[in-house]
């Protein structure tokens, strides 16, 4: 049987017998006190190289889990995102289609008018074309109605944003009358957007 110590440097070897001789002069308390303290430091190794092996990785597992769900919620939420725009475009595509054929936006403004019972109250209402942009021509109606009340131009406004044509109130200022302060003055920019 090969002895390792003769392989050992004679460094190492002092070194070896120093310790085992020291070892030999313990008491039982003090090699019972080492064994234990070994026993702590072996516990303490083996429970760091299983969270090197297995505990990080698995937390570096649960992190890039994490992350995929975060960035899975994202895309989802993107996707919703997309498709109420596509809903959307096809909504006023529809409406510019529709209005291709001849609508006229002060005749639609007169006619709201009268629905609300407010067309005796508007004194002014100038039409004007705007520059037309790629494929597209805006007409915009100034209105100026004066001496009505407030639950009458909340329904037309209302009407207004409602309506199925492709339209939208570009401006609007509203000023209690000196003389009568439960009737309101307005003025009112509507414009309109057709395909040329």
């Amino acid at each position: 049987m090969i002895d390792i110590r003769n392989r050992l440097p004679d460094s190492w070897t002092r070194s070896f017998n120093t310790l085992k001789d020291r070892w030999e002069t313990l008491s039982l308390r003090e090699k019972r006190l080492i064994g234990t303290l070994a026993a702590i430091l072996s516990l303490y190794l083996f429970w760091a190289g299983i969270e090197t092996v297995l505990v990080d990785p698995y937390h570096r597992f649960l992190s890039e889990e994490q992350s995929l769900k975060s960035d899975i919620l994202t895309a989802q939420s993107l996707v919703q995102e997309i498709r109420q725009s596509q809903e959307e475009i096809q909504k006023r595509s529809l409406r510019l289609t529709r209005d291709r054929s001849g609508f006229s936006l002060i005749s639609y403004l007169e006619q709201e008018a009268d629905q609300t019972h407010i067309r005796s109250s508007i004194t002014q209402m100038t039409p004007r074309s705007l520059p037309p942009e790629e494929n597209y021509h805006s007409t915009l109606v100034s209105i100026r109605i004066e001496k009505v009340d407030l639950p009458h131009i909340l329904v037309f406004l209302a009407r207004l944003q409602r309506s199925p044509h492709l339209i939208r109130i570009s401006h609007l200022t509203i000023e209690r009358r000196f003389d009568q302060h439960r009737l309101l003055d307005i003025r009112l920019d509507v414009q309109s957007i057709q395909a040329s």
